[in-house]
């Protein structure tokens, strides 16, 4: 992997893990809702920009847009308002160890519903530690409410779903590697726009810097960036090699909590966030395979369908 590789990858971690500190600043300023519709609408217009820019187009076939509206509600609408609201009641730091829990609900859900996904023995150990991680965090005094620790562990599991649905319906897909997400995120605005513009008619925003810079942020880099930066890794260094974001989020979620918002961790939360990543790299160790020298359509779409943070992101 080339130091730039490595740079981009590092940066995205960095643009993930900063998300759930994005959210928490946003909630000063927004409704759970209007963060979720803003950072989607965002995302969206960020994509679509540039699919036309580089020649694509938004797909036209009517089966695959049933499918990208399934996606858009299991993966974007879904998981965003429970993160979004869960971090209402827990620490943007515990948020991003617990969204990290989203490649041990894949392994489970693809060995369940997946031919060829059996749950091999090392990667249910690996699901085994990781959720013992979890245990560990919720079994203690981990600093937030349980409904808030619920929801964002059920957002994880939504991104999950998405993820093996995509593997299911959306492999193959002969389309330019924006095309799915901008869809999908523009299918999410249509969606979550009425319904937030009654909650800001109910709930005027109150709209300071910090609370708007974050909110853009989320959008723009978060939910639109975070897309090209992957699609490019993906492409460069392969989906397996590309994976390896998903140790990195929570480190940026823990220290970035830390530093910006003075948020403590106790050492059973440190504890679990251990596990948890111990988890993620042993099922991953499971199911790993050697890094193809070039990557091609279908391992770029796959790869960054897998992804967990397309999205707390």
């Amino acid at each position: 992997m080339r130091p730039s590789d490595v740079t981009r990858l590092v940066l995205l971690g960095g643009i993930w893990g900063a998300s759930f500190l994005f959210i928490k600043v946003a909630l000063d300023d927004l409704t759970p809702l209007q963060i979720v519709a803003t950072r989607i609408g965002v995302g969206a217009l960020l994509l679509v920009g540039l699919l036309y820019a580089r020649g694509g187009r938004i797909p036209r076939d009517r089966e695959l847009l049933r499918t990208l509206a399934v996606m858009a509600f299991i993966s974007n609408i879904v998981p965003f308002g429970l993160i979004t609201w869960g971090e209402q009641y827990i620490t943007s730091s515990l948020a991003a160890i617990l969204n990290s829990t989203t490649p041990l609900f894949t392994v489970l859900i693809a060995a369940a519903v997946l031919p060829g996904e059996a749950l091999r023995t090392v990667r249910l150990a690996g699901v085994v530690l990781g959720f013992a991680g979890v245990g560990v965090i919720v079994g203690f005094d981990s600093g937030g409410s349980l409904q808030g620790i619920i929801a964002v562990t059920i957002a994880s599991l939504s991104y999950a779903a998405g993820f093996v649905y995509a593997r299911r319906h959306l492999s193959g897909r002969d389309l330019p590697p924006l095309a799915l997400p901008a869809t999908q995120l523009l299918i999410s605005t249509v969606l979550t726009l009425p319904f937030a513009l009654v909650d800001v008619a109910n709930t005027p925003p109150t709209l300071t810097l910090d609370g708007t810079a974050s909110t853009l942020a989320l959008g723009l880099l978060g939910t639109g960036w975070a897309y090209v930066l992957y699609y490019r890794l993906i492409a460069d260094i392969g989906a397996t090699s590309a994976s390896f974001v998903t140790y990195l989020i929570p480190i940026f979620g823990i220290v970035l909590g830390a530093i910006v918002l003075n948020e403590e961790l106790g050492v059973n939360t440190l504890a679990g966030a251990t596990l948890v990543i111990a988890g993620i790299g042993l099922a991953e160790l499971g199911n790993r395979r050697p890094v193809p020298s070039e990557a091609t359509a279908c391992e770029i779409e796959e790869g960054a369908k897998r992804s967990s943070e397309t999205k707390a992101r």
